[in-house]
């Protein structure tokens, strides 16, 4: 009998050890493959592959399953997040855009296509500086920081700083307004009503 991944997880949170070997069988070589593909570097992807399986283990929670049953939908956009996490913490100044994926086609839920995304960060956004907004939408238009910083005559580094700063609002506000599509619920709060 196919269990789904939602059962896996149900399993694994009471230390279910035959249901971690399951779900490490059913991802294991998925997740290697994934992160080798955006860090490019075997010990890096190790390492981050190493630390997600010891945290999965300890709180199976940081994933959640789709309607269908599923976590990979979520799995890969946790991985994404991580992945950014590390090369924020290892090199604040360069955050390299194409490992970020704020607006990758694939996120948490199938349900959320990539233009209800953007809706969610434009509304992430909305009391940022014009500059900040600019800034953040041109680096996401894959535009160099350095194209960034002549067009709006401010320093390369202003632009990395007004991106983090923004990747850190949406970020703080999806997880606030949006806990499905995070790791960490917040519980009892509403999303903003849209205008």
């Amino acid at each position: 009998m196919h269990l789904t991944d939602d059962i896996l997880l149900k399993a694994i949170e009471e230390k279910d050890e035959k249901a971690f070997s399951q779900f490490y069988e059913r991802y294991g070589s998925t997740i290697l493959c994934f992160v080798l593909s955006k860090v490019h570097n075997k010990e890096i992807a190790k390492e981050i592959v190493q630390n997600f399986w010891v945290n999965f283990w300890e709180n199976p929670r940081i994933l959640r399953a789709n309607e269908k049953g599923s976590v990979k939908v979520f799995l890969l956009q946790y991985l994404r997040f991580r992945i950014y996490d590390m090369y924020r913490i290892a090199d604040p100044e360069t955050i390299p855009i194409d490992e970020t994926e704020i607006l990758s086609h694939t996120t948490a839920y199938d349900n959320i296509e990539k233009e209800e995304l953007k809706e969610i960060v434009r509304d992430a956004l909305k009391e940022s500086s014009a500059l900040t907004k600019d800034s953040f939408w041109m680096r996401v238009d894959s535009v160099p920081a350095k194209e960034v910083a002549n067009e709006l005559g401010v320093t390369t580094q202003t632009v990395h700083n007004k991106f983090s700063k923004s990747l850190a609002t949406i970020r703080k506000y999806i997880k606030t307004y949006y806990p499905e599509i995070t790791s960490e619920p917040v519980m009892g709060k509403k999303h903003p009503k849209k205008r």
